[in-house]
């Protein structure tokens, strides 16, 4: 037959399981505003049972109470693994936007301070020259609409070269930050494959090796892959529960021929290193990284917006470095066709233009109207017979405006400067619109998916609130049923086999 301390046994045990429920309630409550905490709730299971002999054939089997199996936290990997593929997506288009917001504001098309204006109001300026040709005061606006067109060019190149090397500094934040995420998860791993083989389930780190890598969704694209648990069986873990070392793995291949490297060897303990486009990786090869290998996220945005400085050698160009070399040409093509087309001209003494109205050396950076122009107004050029009442010449300066020039960088090469303008601020528009739809559109997949998260992980105050009413109930009926079994222990030692005394 059974112990007589049996049932006294058996309320111990619920007594302290329940004990240990309440300790994780409250703990998740504590943590109920801790960023990255993962909700945990202890697992009961029964106890061994005990045959017990009724008399005669029959028998049955009493529970002997309950026990706490273990301290699992509640997360859902592929819900995750959701959340950080629609993160990697998102990082990279809000970057891409964000960095094209910037160049908008530069160049800031339409409006009237832009370099469209500042065209218009020079072309405007030798019409009116053309007219009034010998008016000294003519003379000025021109020159004054050549120096505000100049200064255009100038503030657009130095705003946008500011710009790109603020991007490539917050590239290279990036990359330190990424290599510094690297090497906390590698730390990590080896935290966790210490604890394992001892029954513990570390779920702090878990926890805080999750949080990195939620971190390092945002920069870089990468594969989390398990090697404590591979085919549904754990290697040299205690229990089936724990989760295991990981791999950080990337790919600079495609979907169907893949290249994969690893960033976090768990074999070896080492951890790849990002220099730039050069790549240590954590076993193998060093690997030179191109537009095409470069993983998703933020650094990748990053990357193409300020533009490697060797394309050449399989970098990236970049988006900023491209539009500061359509500007440059734009401003070289300009100056050289006005320069040729003024030297054609004769001056307001008759004698052949100059052809230096405009600085040779001409880019957006260092295009300015020549000294020569700045000290003396007569050596603008706005007559072709000589006569100082001709303005033929301004007028055909001014029909600059729609000659057909030679530009490398435009779709049809052969453009106007207003057009070609035109298609450069149109193909930055387009892209910036595309960034910033795809920007909205993976920001809504993502919060959703962390919304499916939260719903599995998140703390609850009023789960927990209940969970805490239950587990205090069961705790109080454990206490009440030891009172009782005191109470018939107490009758059996002390109020039995009296009789005769």
């Amino acid at each position: 037959m059974g112990s007589t301390f049996m049932g006294l046994e058996t309320a111990r045990r619920s007594l302290t399981t329940h004990q240990w429920a309440l300790q994780a309630t409250g703990n998740n409550v504590a943590n109920a505003s801790n960023p990255g905490y993962s909700r945990q709730r202890l697992t009961i299971g029964m106890t061994e049972q005990l045959s017990v002999n009724f008399g005669g054939t029959k028998a049955g089997q009493f529970g002997t109470g309950v026990r706490g199996e273990t301290l699992a936290r509640i997360r859902d990997l592929m819900v995750d693994q959701q959340y950080r593929d629609e993160t990697v997506k998102n990082s990279f288009y809000a970057t891409k936007e964000a960095a094209f917001g910037r160049m908008e504001d530069i160049i800031n098309e339409p409006s009237e301070n832009g370099l469209a204006k500042s065209l218009d109001l020079f072309w405007g300026s030798l019409q009116d020259l053309s007219v009034n040709p010998d008016d000294t005061g003519a003379r000025s606006v021109v020159r004054q609409r050549a120096m505000t067109l100049a200064e255009t060019f100038n503030y657009m190149s130095s705003s946008l070269t500011k710009v790109q090397d603020d991007l490539k500094s917050e590239a290279d934040v990036v990359i330190k930050k990424v290599n510094d995420l690297l090497t906390k998860i590698s730390d990590v791993n080896r935290q966790i494959g210490d604890a394992e083989p001892l029954g513990a389930l570390p779920n702090e780190l878990y926890d805080a090796r999750d949080r990195y890598m939620d971190e390092l969704a945002q920069y870089v694209e990468f594969e989390r892959k398990p090697v404590d648990y591979l085919n549904g069986e754990t290697r040299g873990n205690s229990q089936r529960m724990a989760e295991g070392r990981i791999d950080i793995v990337i790919n600079l291949g495609t979907e169907k021929d893949p290249n994969k490297v690893s960033l976090v060897d768990t074999a070896s303990g080492k951890v790849g290193v990002f220099n730039g486009l050069d790549l240590k990786p954590a076993t193998g090869p060093d690997v030179k990284l191109t537009h095409e290998t470069l993983p998703n996220g933020k650094w990748k945005a990053l990357v193409e917006m300020y533009g490697d400085a060797t394309p050449e050698g399989g970098g990236v160009s970049g988006k900023f470095a491209k539009m500061l070399t359509d500007l440059d040409e734009m401003a070289n093509k300009f100056a050289s066709a006005f320069n040729t087309a003024h030297s054609m001209n004769k001056d307001a003494s008759g004698d052949p233009g100059t052809a230096d109205f405009f600085e040779q050396t001409a880019s957006a950076a260092t295009i300015k109207v020549s000294d020569a122009i700045m000290n003396n107004l007569d050596l603008i050029a706005a007559s072709q017979d000589g006569n100082i009442g001709d303005g033929s010449g301004a007028l055909a300066l001014a029909n600059l405006k729609s000659a057909t020039l030679d530009f490398d960088g435009s779709v049809t090469t052969e453009t106007s400067i207003g057009k070609y303008y035109q298609n450069v601020i149109g193909n930055m528009a387009v892209e910036a619109s595309q960034s910033g739809s795809l920007a909205k559109s993976t920001f809504a997949l993502m919060a959703s998916s962390d919304q499916r998260r939260q719903s599995v992980s998140a703390v609850s105050l009023d789960e927990e609130m209940t969970m805490m009413i239950q587990y205090q109930h069961a705790y109080n009926a454990a206490a009440r049923n030891i009172t009782a079994v005191d109470e018939m222990l107490d009758k059996i030692i002390n109020g039995m086999g009296v009789v005769g005394r």
